[in-house]
Parts: structure tokens; C-alpha cells; sequence
């Protein structure tokens, strides 16, 4: 490990430690690779050294974790400094959320095991850096143009930005909300769209689709009531992805849903709640149960999830590969959750 003098940082060199600042906020994550950006980054935050590693790699390369937890931290200072009417640093979230993009679209899978990390004290960060990750999925199954995906992302990083104006007695509410909280609550769409108005570098569409992301397909949602296709489809697709994270998400009031459970739910919606064709879409683009992914079933065997397609992947063809309480089996057989409804999965061993 080196210490590296601000004058003296390359691209290419990779950190050693978190670059906190003197309030003890993280500007940096241990593990990120330098890119030319970040120096000046450095030098607007007057930080005087940094600590790297001895090897230097591809400035362009970044694992997943790091990538994750970058796109958490840089969320939950926009937002935090939206609370305090600080200002923003627009710039800095467009970077990491095309960074976002980039690997997504080179590796849909790639974050897959990450989304579904709670705390419950940064629930609302984390729940808008899966509901980015998972609406980027659906974008691309959709193969919309890269410039789409990168407004469309940056408005589901920024959906639930209004509800930094939401006092944090009823945004961290343990139980129901009264009439009049949930009446607060819901006007966080609009002053959400009221805020990135007012940001420089954010365009009219992408304020549009945070206004619109509790709209509903049959007209039934808020804040205006807007139905069917006159809803942006980015609001749409964002909707879908919102309200699936928030299921399989644990809370102090519940314990989440399993995702097959969850798709079912959103399933149930559709028509309803939801634009039916982008919940397809949705459904069979997110991997309910990805291929290959190791999941224990109700009965206590253990299973290889199968290649699976559209609703089938909700309860998809499994390889059996351990009997209950037993050692893994010399020839693995094939079970269709789908026709066999009294097994269903329970846990996720591995993705």
C-alpha cells in the first residue's frame, strides 16, 4: 500500500483505503479504480493524499460490489444534500449511473445477487439503486436506444428523490400510515419532479416519468390520475420494478416475499396496476429464479434452477441434485415446479 500525494495520482492506480472526508462522509470506496474524473473530485473536496495499491490496473475495470456500493453512497449524498437544501452534484450521478449502464448492458446478470441488500436505515437508497438496476434489465430486453436508457436509469436513481421532503417520522414508520401521512407521503412523486426541475443537466422526460412512477395502468393511481399509454413508459417500467424490490425487500413490518411469490403479486396487477406487455417483459428479463442458481425447496431437497422462459421462470424446470437431509445424488432428475405445485421454492442458496 502506498500513500499517494493528490499531485501524483494516475489513472489506473487502484485504492487501498476509503477516501473519507473530514465530516465522515465516504467520497470513495476502497477497491475503485481511478479514472481521470475522480481526481478532479479530489481537488474540489481539498483532499491532500490518498492511499492505493502497489499494482495498477485498466482504469475501466470495477467489480460489481464496488460498483453497487459507489452508485449506494453517491445516491444517499444527492439525497441527503436535497434534505438539507445543499447543493448537488449532478455530474458526478450521471458518471456513475452510465457506469451502471455499461456493465448491465454488457452482463445483465451481474448484479443480480447484490439487489435485495437491506438495512433499514438506508432502505430508501438501496431500493433506488435496485430499482435502477432492474429497470436498466428491462430497457435493455426492451432494446431501447443507449440515450433512452441512460434518461430512463437516471430517473429510477432519482424516483423517490422527494421523499427527502418527507418527514422521517412517517417515511420510517414502523406501522400503517394515517390518512393524513399517507396524503404526504404520496405527494413525494410530485415534489420529486419539482425538485429535479429545478436541477441543471436533468431534462423535462426524466421529471415527467418521476412524477408519473405511482401512476397505474387503469387510471386508479396518483398524483393525477394519468392511465394506459398517456403514463411515460419510463414511469411504467419503473412502477413495475418499484413496487417488485419493495416486496422482496425484508421491513420492520414484514418479512419479504419470496420472488416467485413477489412475480405472482405483480402478475395479479397487470391490467390493473400494471402495463401487462412491459410486465412480461419485466418478468422474463429479471431472472425471477436465474438459470443455474442453487435454491432449497420446500421439502428440503436442493435444486439447480433450469433454463427458463416469460412466466415459467417463476416456477421453472429444476435439476434435483440432494435428497432431504441426504448427500447429493449420482443422477440428478428433472422436476417442473410449474405442473408440480406442492414444491415451490423457500431460500436462495446461491445465484
Amino acid at each position: 500500500m502506498l500513500k499517494i500525494m493528490i499531485n501524483q495520482i494516475e489513472p489506473g492506480m487502484k485504492l487501498a483505503k476509503d477516501v473519507v472526508l473530514d465530516d465522515g462522509r465516504i467520497l470513495l470506496l476502497k477497491g475503485f479504480t481511478i479514472k481521470p474524473r475522480y481526481v478532479t473530485k479530489f481537488q474540489t473536496y481539498n483532499v491532500p493524499f490518498i492511499y492505493v495499491e502497489e499494482e495498477r490496473v485498466d482504469p475501466d475495470t470495477i467489480s460489481e460490489e464496488v460498483l453497487y456500493e459507489d452508485t449506494f453512497t453517491t445516491i444517499k449524498d444527492i439525497m441527503e444534500s436535497v434534505r438539507a437544501d445543499e447543493e448537488i452534484d449532478v455530474e458526478e450521478l450521471k458518471d456513475t449511473v452510465q457506469d451502471l449502464v455499461h456493465y448491465i448492458l454488457n452482463d445483465d446478470m451481474i448484479f443480480m445477487t447484490l439487489t435485495g441488500i437491506r438495512d433499514i436505515d438506508n432502505y430508501t437508497f438501496l431500493h433506488s439503486v435496485d430499482v435502477c438496476i432492474y429497470t436498466i434489465i428491462t430497457a435493455k430486453a426492451l432494446e431501447l436506444d443507449i440515450n433512452e436508457i441512460h434518461e430512463l436509469a437516471l430517473a429510477a436513481i432519482l424516483h423517490d428523490i422527494g421523499k427527502c421532503k418527507v418527514p422521517l417520522s412517517i417515511l420510517n414508520k414502523p406501522g400503517t400510515l394515517t390518512d393524513q401521512e399517507f396524503e404526504i407521503m404520496k405527494d413525494h412523486s410530485r415534489r420529486g419532479a419539482n425538485i429535479t426541475r429545478n436541477m441543471e443537466g436533468i431534462s423535462e422526460k426524466v421529471s415527467r416519468i418521476i412524477l408519473q412512477h405511482h401512476e397505474k395502468w387503469d387510471g386508479s393511481g396518483y398524483p393525477e390520475g394519468t392511465k394506459g399509454h398517456s403514463i411515460e413508459m419510463g414511469a411504467r417500467i419503473i412502477s413495475i420494478a418499484d413496487v417488485f424490490d419493495a416486496l422482496t425487500s425484508d421491513r420492520v413490518y414484514r418479512k419479504r416475499f419470496m420472488p416467485h411469490d413477489a412475480a405472482e403479486f405483480l402478475m395479479r396487477q397487470s391490467e390493473s396496476q400494471f402495463d401487462p406487455k412491459l410486465l412480461d417483459c419485466f418478468i422474463e428479463s429479471i431472472a425471477v429464479y436465474p438459470q443455474d442458481s442453487i435454491v432449497l425447496l420446500n421439502t428440503g431437497e436442493v435444486a439447480r434452477v433450469l433454463p427458463a422462459k416469460g412466466s415459467a421462470s417463476i416456477r421453472p424446470k429444476v435439476s434435483i441434485i440432494t435428497k432431504k437431509n441426504g448427500p447429493p445424488i449420482l443422477t440428478p432428475y428433472e422436476v417442473d415446479l410449474q405442473e408440480n405445485q406442492s414444491k415451490y421454492v423457500v431460500d436462495i442458496i446461491s445465484l
